[in-house]
């Protein structure tokens, strides 16, 4: 096993693959690339760059497949995080309490957003759960105060607890049917002078009789149902039945009255 440095991070070099270990000074900004002395780079070591408050924008190699935990822990400066597509897992922490962080791509590679993963990453504000992820993990976006959109696919089948906790500007979810376990306080909650409470103006859209209706029937949660929407735009986001029956109902009148003047108007010339 070799330990070297190259630019302003350390690596090591185990059975011909390359793990980045760390850095060295105050880095603003970090290119790693997929290859270090003609070996491949595949995995960040769990707290690489722990605490490094300076570090504003770092490009992953496409050759990454795995990111240990608390990698980047209160990286407080870190603006994005542009994950390569054939990244296998991530480590629990990874991202937590980088409260610049407001631009992140997850890859379709992953099946799990790992315990606290964007714990307190107050400046994001959307995300999009990749089609492959079965399983949020608890407190993965605990604390995101200023998240409003999430989308998530139908393979997704659990969400930890707390996993959603404190997100007070997430006013809406739709919750697909697929997910069938849900922990203590996934969503919907934020904390008050009593404990814990269901955040203001919070509403969960879900399927008639799925189990995310029963979770906001339990945890009295506002409620929409496959009653009242069915439709979805191409972002997965609920569009309201009564609105799109009303324009096509709006068009049908239109063309019955067309159709009533042009029979009366053919009369008169006849």
């Amino acid at each position: 096993m070799e330990h070297n440095s190259s630019n302003s991070f350390t690596y090591s070099v185990i059975d011909n693959e390359v793990t980045i270990t760390g850095y060295s000074g105050q880095p603003e900004f970090i290119m790693i690339p997929n290859e270090i002395d003609g070996h491949p780079v595949t995995e960040i070591r769990d707290n690489a760059f722990y605490q490094c408050s300076t570090l504003k924008q770092i490009i992953f190699p496409d050759s990454l497949r795995h990111m240990g935990h608390h990698c980047f822990y209160q990286c407080t400066s870190l603006e994005s995080a542009d994950l390569p597509e054939d990244l296998i897992d991530m480590g629990m922490g990874c991202f937590c309490q980088c409260s610049s962080l407001s631009y992140v791509t997850l890859p379709e590679s992953i099946t799990v957003v790992p315990d606290s993963c964007f714990r307190n990453c107050v400046s994001l504000t959307e995300i999009t759960i990749p089609d492959n992820v079965v399983e949020i993990e608890k407190f993965a976006f605990s604390g995101c105060s200023a998240l409003s959109s999430v989308s998530m696919d139908e393979k997704l089948s659990a969400i930890g607890d707390f996993a959603f906790f404190m997100c007070d500007s997430l006013n809406e979810i739709y919750i697909p049917p697929s997910v069938d376990r849900f922990g203590v306080e996934a969503l919907g909650y934020t904390p008050d002078s009593s404990g814990h409470t269901v955040t203001d103006s919070f509403c969960v859209l879900a399927e008639a009789g799925s189990p995310a209706e029963n979770y906001a029937e339990n945890n009295s949660i506002e409620l929409r149902t496959s009653g009242s929407f069915s439709l979805q735009d191409s972002s997965n986001a609920p569009v309201d039945v009564p609105d799109a029956f009303g324009i096509a109902g709006l068009i049908l009148l239109t063309a019955a009255l067309v159709s009533v003047l042009l029979k009366k108007v053919s009369g008169k010339h006849f």
